[in-house]
């Protein structure tokens, strides 16, 4: 694993833990997601990757990975397919 992708890792993991530490579990509605975290959703449903949403929405690839590891943990899901899913299941996107 690359540095970069270490520090993407170990910021995915303590929002985790930050989430589901409290005592109510992450709400899975998405009515807690930003509104570029939204966005963010939107590209990663139509399978856009990191670098491919950084372009599309004017914004680093460390920012894009930084929210789609936001959305993980905010959505109560481990992997992109995941959330791309929850996000189909439940109109988010």
């Amino acid at each position: 694993m690359r540095p970069e992708e270490t520090w993407v890792e170990v910021d995915r993991v303590l929002t985790v833990a930050k989430v589901t530490g409290s005592r109510t579990p992450p709400a899975r509605d998405g009515a807690h997601l930003t509104p570029r975290e939204r966005d963010v959703l939107r590209l990663l449903v139509e399978g856009r990757s990191n670098p491919d949403i950084a372009e599309a929405l004017f914004v680093s690839p460390r920012t894009a990975e930084t929210h789609v590891t936001h959305i993980l943990a905010k959505l109560g899901v481990t992997t992109r397919a995941e959330a791309a899913a929850h996000a189909v299941r439940v109109g988010l996107a």
